[in-house]
């Protein structure tokens, strides 16, 4: 099988790792990174692993035509913009969506962005560091789409014994169960930057899936999705190790420290454009608003933890 990964980030590097060796023929179209990628074959932030010499890494998208799936792990930001310039190429194919958020400018999920290019659409999601992923170590995923004999080919032709992919329809739950975890993630980051214990942590996980769940169900999704890989347990892995970008952004925020400015944080993006939509429908998205709040700098660390233990006791 011939498959294309836009983006050479960690998370592209680490799938088109497996699929070469899954024995996949993998193409890694590397826009921004070409002659360092191709030149040392180590991935930034992914330790001294090199790729496999099966990856064909390439600079221009026109050498990856002949392909039976193409892969998205371009940040969700960027992806609107990267969809209209590659418009021709996109038309029409296979997409499997491998960003997580929802642009802040126009409110759409990744699927709802490349929707508008083609009819056979997808998304991948869950619990996955893209370090653990090349490594070779055990992952679980979920592969979402509304077209049910397109999601079954792609699993069955992606999944391997150390990548196992999941399959489902609800496509909104997927995509926004990973997108508002990573808001969680960075307040769980602030309360540990801060000193306020793994208790407070637990307390912000548990408090941050309710609202995640009162989201995902007010955009038709289901909240047995929620609870599965891509909401419940990606949650898990993110607000729990300093692997997580959003995480490790929180810390930084907590602890009053500097934070590399050239790291995706999806979370910061994705926190401004959910509570935009949490207010349109009358959502109480607290956590949500607290980290809006200190990402936009009107409200210090302080200020944020203190509008948290204010609020008013009520049943759970």
């Amino acid at each position: 099988m011939k498959v294309s990964i836009v983006g050479a980030g960690a998370f592209g590097s680490a799938i088109a790792s497996v699929f070469a060796k899954g024995g996949h023929s993998a193409k890694l179209f590397s826009p921004t990174n070409f002659k360092e990628l191709s030149a040392t074959r180590v991935p930034k932030k992914l330790g001294n692993i090199k790729l496999p010499k099966e990856i064909d890494i390439i600079s221009s998208i026109e050498k990856t035509y002949q392909c039976d799936y193409v892969f998205l792990a371009v940040p969700t930001q960027s992806l609107a913009t990267f969809c209209e310039k590659h418009n021709s190429f996109l038309k029409d194919r296979p997409l499997i969506a491998c960003c997580k958020g929802v642009d802040q400018k126009t409110g759409l999920r990744p699927s709802e962005i490349l929707s508008q290019y083609s009819a056979r659409v997808a998304v991948m999601s869950g619990p996955s560091f893209a370090i653990d992923i090349i490594k070779g170590m055990p992952t679980a995923l979920v592969l979402a789409s509304t077209k049910a004999s397109f999601l079954r080919q792609l699993q069955s032709d992606i999944s391997m014994q150390n990548f196992r992919l999941y399959r489902t329809s609800d496509v909104v739950g997927v995509e926004l169960g990973g997108a508002l975890k990573n808001i969680i993630a960075i307040a769980c980051g602030v309360a540990i930057g801060a000193r306020k214990g793994d208790s407070a942590r637990a307390a912000l996980m548990a408090r941050g899936f309710s609202e995640m769940v009162s989201f995902s169900k007010a955009h038709g999704a289901k909240e047995k999705t929620l609870s599965g890989l891509s909401g419940l347990g990606d949650l898990s892995l993110t607000c729990n190790s300093d692997k997580s970008r959003n995480f490790v952004f929180g810390l930084s925020l907590g602890c009053r420290k500097a934070f590399d400015k050239n790291t995706t944080v999806e979370g910061v993006a994705t926190a401004l454009a959910v509570k935009k939509k949490a207010k349109s429908l009358g959502l109480e998205m607290p956590i949500t608003s607290c980290v809006s709040a200190l990402v936009e700098g009107s409200a210090s660390t302080d200020e944020v933890i203190q509008s948290l233990l204010s609020r008013p006791t009520k049943e759970e």
